[in-house]
């Protein structure tokens, strides 16, 4: 997993344990010899606000972190595992994931030989921006979580296949993953984290919100044409109406009918047809599904036929043609 993005493949476990202080900010590595041909595996895909990191254990290791600006949370893939944040102990053999790692919190894991896992980490200041851009006005106070998490919720659920479909995808992408594709889909996990665990503001989730006048819905539109192939993301958006994501989300369903992500979609794929009817030779499909924000050419090519009835390919084929 996160093939892509290789950090460490070590044999032996001293350099293991130099590697996890350098890379991941250990202050205490302790990993046993393996009979087998690696002691350590791990790739780590690092973004702008979040990281995502795969780490496989050929030995027995025991790793420490001192207290970090970010909140982690680990999603086991196989074996067992515990998990320790100050005095707390938190056994990952029968559970799927963890509770939250808070930022303020020393962490440490000690993992049996064969143990594989994804870890999530989001820096606290990024996650308290998008709070303050989903609700707007509301007291300016710490974000803090509940370390507990209930694992069987519908969210819960979501946001853990939300994490592994992001892996996923950059594993199939890669390097060729765009840049404009990454911050949003890097946004759009940092809101699902938000709305599954329990913080400070999750009250404030909850309440109505005030519907928000007219005009700021065609603000938001003319602001996504005239910057469609830039970044587009809830706080940017909310800066824009001057007024808060979940009021502009209701604006739109109540004054268009859907909502300002499919506007975005929807523009985005008038700028990809218009982009393939204009292609030369050089052009493909999966260029031009890159360059307007689609990161998954398959999706791309399924919202393009429903849009306009044929596929893309269609599309470049005939403008190749004339």
């Amino acid at each position: 997993m996160l093939e892509h993005y290789p950090a460490i493949d070590q044999a032996d476990p001293e350099a293991a344990r130099d590697e996890l202080m350098r890379i991941y900010g250990a202050d205490r590595a302790d990993i046993r010899r393996s009979s087998g041909d690696v002691v350590l595996h791990a790739n780590h895909l690092q973004m702008s606000e979040i990281a995502v990191s795969y780490c496989e254990y050929g030995a027995g290791a025991r790793v420490e972190f001192p207290e970090a600006g970010f909140i982690r949370q680990i999603f086991k893939i196989s074996g067992t595992a515990r998990v320790s944040a100050d005095d707390r102990m938190f056994d990952i053999s029968r559970q799927e994931w963890t509770a939250l790692i808070p930022a303020e919190r020393r962490f440490g894991l000690m993992a049996t030989p064969e143990y594989q896992q994804l870890v999530l980490r989001l820096e606290l200041a990024a996650l308290q921006r998008t709070v303050h851009a989903l609700i707007g006005d509301c007291p300016d106070r710490q974000l803090a979580f509940e370390e507990t998490v209930d694992f069987e919720s519908p969210a819960a659920r979501s946001l853990r296949r939300r994490i592994f479909f992001f892996a996923s995808e950059f594993d199939v992408m890669g390097g060729y993953f765009s840049d404009l594709a990454a911050a949003e889909i890097e946004k759009t996990v940092m809101v699902n984290f938000l709305f599954c665990h329990q913080h400070t503001y999750t009250k404030y989730f909850l309440h109505e919100t005030v519907d928000a006048p007219s005009s700021s819905v065609r603000r938001v539109e003319e602001y996504i044409e005239a910057n469609w192939n830039r970044p587009l993301d809830i706080e940017t958006l909310a800066a824009v109406a001057n007024i808060s994501a979940r009021s502009i989300f209701r604006q739109f369903k109540k004054n268009r009918g859907y909502s300002p992500l499919t506007f975005i979609k929807k523009v985005r794929l008038q700028k990809a047809r218009a982009l393939l009817l204009g292609a030369n030779q050089q052009t493909t499909v999966t260029s031009i599904s890159l360059k307007c924000g689609f990161q998954n050419v398959g999706h791309f090519a399924n919202d393009y036929r429903l849009e306009f009835r044929e596929l893309p390919s269609e599309t470049l084929t005939r403008a190749r043609k004339s």
